[in-house]
């Protein structure tokens, strides 16, 4: 799923113009409510074309052909899975209890 601007805005200082692609939302601050405020559209497959016309009409700004670059570049990466293994470790704590009287 991926995320494109629809009204332009500014978060820790980086700004975000009318077609950019989010590709990392972690990056942006109080992301979910730029999404409920309508500055940014989620963009599936499903609406992707619709998107880009809204786009296209508006701001005269192309998104298609980013989406495709994206899309090739993918699952190249995915093809070649990597086994990562992850080690856990115990740590005991012993705590000292002290009365004073």
């Amino acid at each position: 799923m991926m995320y494109v601007v629809k009204k332009p805005f500014k978060s820790m200082g980086k700004f975000y113009g009318v077609g950019s692609i989010i590709e990392d939302p972690t990056a942006i601050k109080r992301f979910k409510s730029k999404v409920n405020e309508g500055k940014v559209i989620v963009v599936s497959e499903d609406n992707l074309q619709t998107v880009a016309a809204y786009i296209k009409a508006r701001s005269n700004v192309d998104i298609l052909p980013r989406f495709t670059k994206s899309k090739d570049t993918k699952p190249e990466l995915s093809k070649e899975p990597e086994a990562k293994t992850v080690e856990s470790k115990k740590v005991k704590a012993k705590a000292k209890v002290i009365i004073k009287e």
